[in-house]
């Protein structure tokens, strides 16, 4: 018996067989009603408790109000969608599920001992190989320039310390 883990992407067996297609508007229907609530929370939060700042000196609460504000128009999309919305089921990878949700908690832990850049690109790096499902050259190069151009937009321009 072959697991998710074990069935490669490119495998022409797993290609062949039909996906069976399951409704997703209860699903969908959730994540926008969870999606709103929490982006009324963090920009409730960010609001009332950092200062805002401006355009050219962004405040701490200028990221969280700009990412609650992109996460409310992602879940008003998802409660639009929810209406006709069907998925492809396939069993959960649960291994590869374990391995990213210790990378993240592990990541986090990690942050303030070795700081941004090495945490980052280790952690980047290797969840875009899980959820790719193999290796390739173009995974870290990418995931290299992506952290370093966030590193260099928040240290540099916009003067904002990275732990």
């Amino acid at each position: 018996m072959t697991t998710p883990d074990d069935v490669a992407p490119s495998d022409p067996a797993a290609a062949d067989e039909p996906v069976e297609q399951r409704s997703a508007t209860l699903a969908w229907r959730i994540a926008g009603v969870i999606g709103l609530v929490v982006a009324a929370a963090t920009a409730w939060i960010a609001w009332n408790n950092y200062p805002l700042g401006t355009l050219d000196r962004p405040g701490s609460a200028f990221f969280p109000l700009l990412v609650a504000a992109l996460m409310a128009v992602a879940s008003v999309i998802a409660l639009i969608e929810a209406r006709g919305a069907t998925f492809g089921y396939e069993p959960i990878a649960w291994r590869r599920f374990g391995i990213a949700v210790g990378m993240i908690l592990g990541g986090a832990g990690l942050l303030p001992v070795l700081g941004f850049l090495p945490v980052a690109l280790i952690g980047t790096t290797g969840l875009a190989i899980l959820i790719e499902g193999k290796f390739h050259w173009k995974i870290p190069v990418t995931m290299t320039l992506v952290t370093f151009g966030i590193w260099f937009v928040f240290e540099h321009l916009l003067g904002i310390a990275l732990p």
